[in-house]
């Protein structure tokens, strides 16, 4: 009976590391500069990987920081140290040398190997929405598989994740997220929605679809929040913004013709991942919320579900 009962908390405490919270940050858009409590407070909320916004990548596969301000980098590196968490660089748009063929991938493996080197980054994250051909799609699959293979941290495989839309069919037959550590699912592009661009219903529709139509992995999936308001007609809000103007933090997410993930929202979307055995969640984007102390703060609301507590 005993080592049933070990078997049965061995496989509950492995589901719950399993659980991983990605969250994207854009330091150049911020009013201040974030320091190393502020990376320590967000880590503290249960984010798992801290995904850095602002790296180009040329034809010739050189992969180049755009902002300006690396110390926020190194900040995020210590106090990701501290909790033994990752930090990871974000490639994004299109890739220049995708048809370069196979020393065109060497090369960018090269590039990866030297920014991993200079900044201890643990990951890789991909963000090419839209590959003009399956011949891409399948090219843009090989580059990651390969990236996995051949990028590594102190002789280990970097993580690597990639960041998706809605056509899981498209996914499925290329084998996208057979390859990477994690799928990324941008849930909050359904535009023109009367109920707004990331309400839980649709969540729940395309959670069903990825599991039980397409029948692929609830662990490869993580469910996207955004930390952002939106109106019908598409056009953006921070939420500190909102705020601002009277939002509500524990309301109905809902305001002055905005929708946005209150706190009470977010935490319903959190239970539908445990609930349906998904592989975590994911924020876009840091910036627009409020400090992670403050208490209205969506990430704050976060907290109180993945590790609640001081």
């Amino acid at each position: 009976m005993a080592s049933i009962c070990y078997l049965l908390l061995a496989a509950v405490v492995s589901q719950t590391k399993a659980f991983e919270f990605y969250a994207y940050f854009i330091g150049e858009d911020l009013p201040v500069t974030r320091n190393v409590s502020y990376f320590d407070d967000i880590f503290n909320a249960g984010v798992t990987e801290l995904i850095f916004v602002g790296f180009s990548v040329s034809a010739d596969t050189t992969i180049t920081r755009t902002f300006s301000n690396e110390n926020e980098l190194l900040s995020a590196r210590q106090a990701a140290d501290t909790h033994g968490a990752r930090v990871s660089l974000m490639i994004g748009g299109s890739l220049p040398f995708i048809n370069g063929g196979p020393a065109a991938f060497s090369k960018f493996y090269g590039s990866a190997n030297k920014m991993v080197e200079k900044y201890k980054f643990d990951g890789i994250n991909f963000d090419w929405e839209f590959p003009s051909s399956t011949d891409e799609w399948n090219k843009y699959r090989d580059l990651m598989k390969g990236t996995k293979e051949n990028v590594k941290k102190n002789g280990r495989n970097v993580n690597v994740s990639v960041a998706i839309g809605n056509s899981y069919a498209l996914y499925k037959s290329v084998g996208l997220c057979g390859v990477v550590d994690k799928c990324l699912w941008m849930g909050y592009d359904n535009h023109n929605d009367p109920r707004g661009q990331s309400n839980i219903y649709w969540d729940k529709h395309m959670v069903n679809e990825w599991k039980n139509v397409q029948g692929l992995p609830s662990a490869k999936f993580a469910l996207g929040v955004p930390l952002y308001g939106e109106n019908g007609a598409g056009t953006q809000i921070t939420y500190f913004k909102l705020v601002e103007m009277g939002a509500d933090p524990k309301g109905k997410g809902s305001f002055k013709g905005y929708f946005f993930d209150s706190q009470p929202i977010l935490q319903e979307k959190i239970d539908l991942c445990n609930n349906e055995s998904l592989g975590g969640l994911m924020a876009w984007h840091l910036g627009s919320d409020l400090p992670p102390e403050d208490t209205r703060s969506l990430i704050y609301g976060i907290k109180q579900k993945l590790n609640p507590g001081p």
